[in-house]
């Protein structure tokens, strides 16, 4: 922003967007056909083979079961079929509590088989539980498919196929399920060993009772709290493979298996020069914040509240822990590091700049990480523990995880404690909770240093660390921006990836954009080998230290340094905006980050040795880059941001063909933007930036991933769609709505988007760069809902609910020619939909 320019409190309006009194969404895609098998009679007879053989235990797995007093109607066993080569398997939508069709437990697809049987490059496999009367289905299915014959030209078509013909059709093996089908994390992570594990057993709701009871029977150690989600309950077993083998038969409860984890930091510590006389300086200048003001709660190993830089901001009775045996106290000296980074920032910023420090916000602690390994309180248990402790106090809240799940997927596939995250984080879909999560750091030690060579490709081999792939969690990664001491050895260049910043870029498929933000993590150095790296402690940041008095203050780094950072910025703009919804308040720190030059020249080299825009990289690497603070807080004549809170109903009940009762998509909402037309029209061809931010949170199945259904993970989904240069707005809105008219052709020109929207995201954002006449007509916006898996479940009724969502707009232009875009705004808006005052600030 220029020196000359105005700045301002950002235009906050709820209850601006409008629903079309009609609505219907644009259907979806359909499947690709299956490359028809070249006999169909020996291929069906080939199944019926397999499947008579599979079952002969059937009646085993059904005594076992009524052993326990498990209904008849429950009473099966689990089959896996394994698919064709190259060919994906059609599973169908088969939910574990479904009563019609084959219910699904599992499909693992070829990039992440697990067993040995199905270990072949591009082989799909799915695993089904069946009752008796499934089992006597799926023979007659197959005596159906049989008699559909060697296929012609014609039956390559869907016309009068029976039941579970995909299946068939696309399978080339059915057999018993073993304990490896289950599993449904690494391949690597699987117990090994004959003798007891700690496994992660993830089971239906319904049968919790039985599973209760077979466990007892076999005197199974738990360890934890149980975790519910949608169908599905989560328990730690400390168990033989024998052992869960016969749990598996007797209960019928089980649907997947995964490895137990417990939260770990990752960081390091060096010794800092003794600064007690700066300290006691900087202690003169505080200027505490009030009582009332909102809270960073540090979930890590614990706070040492008597530094006498965090006992002014953090009393005693918010100092807690998950587990009394492992005590409040900061128990290793990670919390610590945490919390000063979270008030202060880099403590020696305060320190050189002269003048009071003001803070805005206070602290809380709760130790979630055990002293010990292994910890008794699994990663997932300890979050929900923690948050129910904390808020038995009502305050605005924060939450800082700089810890990582050491133990689960590094895939970007839900886990037990990612789905914890968003569940909590989701809360009511009212109350929402912001959870700033840490990526996790590359593996390193002293004994086993970081390699040089790791950094060429930015660590493409180490994925992001649960719980930061959480879609409702902002996702925080590492960079480099202090210039140290500018030792022309250090790995990083200012403004690129932190050296052991982990990223999404080795994920498979399409994910969610994670990291969402980068902030400060440090830096490392080559050593004379140029092999491998040290750190520089010339460009770690200065925070607040446990060992007193000797060292009141040490030095941080890595990435759970960047999401203190991050916490800590995320509660001072909840402090200066005491309205914003959560959803505004994450969707404001990635609005506010830009990319770096450094990530800006990355991304034009990928596009100059592929073709293909480097956008996609980037934002795996470093998401939207780092938050501006005079972005993230303030407007300028010349940077107006617009934010936009509201609501809808993604769902309704309907007739089908006037019989059935269904649940489909119900409204979508337009919003005609207060715009600075007159502005932009002035400014002709000067090159204007639009910037789009949508924000929301979902409530989550993260059972539905292993069910093949990444789609329906999330209860819903939103997406924006922005008004064209050279169309109106009912040519706007008749995109998105498939019941308006469309006899009129489509009008208008899309270009100059960087087209980055993250679909499985929770926060969608995009930018446009163009001429400012072009940006003058794009004043429309609409938000429309995406099937998620509250329009699947009648019963539950959550069809019924609405969802909140965030708008965040901003133009921006590098000169005004004297113009001023929130004056001008600011008359446009409705005094009755204004949140806050608009307020010029200088």
């Amino acid at each position: 922003m220029a020196d000359d320019e105005k700045l301002y409190r950002h235009i906050h309006i709820r209850g601006l967007g409008k629903a079309p009194s009609n609505f219907r969404a644009p259907g979806g895609g359909k499947d690709r056909p299956i490359d028809p098998v070249g006999d169909r009679v020996a291929h069906a007879r080939r199944l019926r083979r397999e499947l008579d053989i599979a079952t002969e235990k059937f009646g085993d797995y059904v005594d076992e079961q009524a052993d326990i007093g498990l209904p008849p109607r429950h009473r099966g066993m689990p089959l896996t079929m394994v698919g064709r080569p190259n060919v994906g398997l059609r599973v169908g939508q088969g939910r574990p509590s479904s009563t019609n069709g084959l219910k699904i437990l599992n499909v693992r697809r070829a990039e992440e088989a697990t067993s040995e049987e199905d270990s072949n490059s591009g082989t799909d496999q799915a695993t089904f539980f069946v009752t008796r009367s499934r089992l006597d289905g799926l023979r007659k299915n197959l005596d159906e498919y049989e008699t559909v014959g060697t296929p012609t030209p014609q039956q390559s078509k869907k016309v009068d196929r029976p039941p579970n013909f995909g299946l068939f059709e696309s399978g080339s093996m059915i057999r018993e399920t073993s304990l490896r089908d289950l599993w449904t994390d690494d391949v690597d992570a699987f117990p090994t060993s004959r003798a007891s594990a700690r496994w992660e057993v993830w089971t239906q709701t319904q049968l919790q009772p039985y599973f209760l009871k077979a466990a007892k029977i076999l005197g199974l150690e738990f360890f934890g709290k149980p975790t519910e989600f949608v169908e599905t309950v989560v328990h730690g077993i400390v168990a033989t493979p024998i052992e869960l083998q016969r749990l598996v038969r007797q209960s019928a409860a089980v649907v997947e298996l995964r490895s137990a984890s417990s939260f770990a930091s990752g960081f390091f510590s060096m010794d800092a020069e003794d600064r007690a006389i700066a300290i006691n300086a900087v202690l003169r200048r505080i200027e505490r914040a009030p009582t009332t003001a909102p809270k960073v709660t540090i979930l890590d190993t614990g706070v040492n509240r008597n530094n006498p830089l965090l006992k002014g901001s953090l009393p005693a009775s918010d100092c807690r822990t998950v587990e009394t045996s492992w005590g409040s106290d900061d128990h290793s000296g990670h919390g610590t590091k945490m919390a000063g980074l979270a008030l202060y920032g880099d403590l020696e910023e305060a320190i050189v700049k002269p003048g009071p420090i003001i803070l805005e916000a206070n602290l809380e602690s709760i130790v979630v990480t055990s002293p010990t390994q292994p910890a008794t309180v699994p990663a997932r248990d300890a979050l929900q523990r923690a948050v129910d402790i904390v808020e038995r106090k009502p305050a605005r809240r924060v939450f800082c995880l700089a810890q990582t799940a050491v133990g689960e997927s590094e895939t970007g596939r839900p886990t037990s404690t990612s789905a914890v995250l968003d569940k909590l984080a989701f809360n009511d879909g009212k109350a929402t909770r912001l959870f700033c999560a840490a990526v996790g750091n590359v593996p390193h030690s002293r004994q086993r240093p970081y390699p040089y060579a790791y950094y060429e490709n930015r660590n493409e081999r180490f994925g992001i660390q649960s719980p930061a792939q959480a879609v409702n969690a902002l996702a925080v990664g590492a960079v480099s921006l202090k210039p140290g001491d500018r030792n022309r050895n250090a790995v990083a260049p200012i403004g690129d990836l932190m050296p052991l910043s982990r990223t999404a870029t080795p994920w498979p498929g399409d994910h969610a954009g994670k990291p969402d933000i980068v902030m400060e993590g440090g830096n490392l150095l080559v050593d004379e080998d140029n092999m491998f790296c040290r750190p520089s402690p010339a460009h770690l940041v200065l925070t607040t230290s446990r060992d007193l008095p000797d060292n009141p203050l040490d030095v941080a780094g890595q990435t759970s340094t960047a999401t203190a950072l991050a916490a800590g910025l995320a509660a001072r703009l909840a402090a200066r905006y005491p309205k914003y919804r959560m959803e505004t308040i994450r969707g404001m720190m990635v609005h506010a980050a830009r990319w770096t030059p450094a990530m800006i020249e990355q991304a034009q080299a990928i596009e100059a040795e592929s073709g293909e825009p480097g956008w996609s990289t980037i934002i795996d690497r470093f998401g939207w880059g780092v938050p501006s603070v005079e972005r993230l807080f303030n407007s300028a004549s010349n940077a107006l941001t617009l934010v936009f809170e509201d609501d809808l109903q993604p769902y309704e009940r309907k007739l089908k063909d006037g019989k059935e009762k269904e649940i489909r998509l119900r409204e979508m909402k337009y919003f005609k933007l207060p715009w600075p037309k007159e502005t932009l029209q002035e400014l002709k061809n000067t090159e204007v930036r639009m910037r789009c931010t949508l924000s929301y949170f979902v409530d989550p199945d993260p059972h539905a991933v292993s069910r093949d259904r990444t789609d329906r993970y999330h209860s819903h989904r939103l997406k924006f769609d922005v008004k064209r240069y050279g169309e109106d707005d009912a040519r706007a809105q008749r995109r998105s709505n498939r019941l308006a008219d469309e006899s009129e052709t489509e009008a208008g020109t899309n270009e100059g988007w960087l087209s980055a929207q993250r679909p499985l995201g929770t926060i969608l954002q995009d930018e446009w760069t163009g001429k400012a006449y072009q940006l003058a007509e794009r004043d429309g916006i609409s938000v429309l809902p995406v099937r998620g898996w509250w329009g699947d479940m009648m019963s539950t009724h959550n069809w019924k609910r609405s969802v909140r969502f965030s708008l965040i707009v901003s133009v921006e232009t590098p000169e005004t020619a004297g113009k001023d875009f929130v004056a001008e705004v600011a008359k446009l808006v409705s005094p009755a939909l204004l949140v806050d005052k608009i307020q010029v600030l200088v």
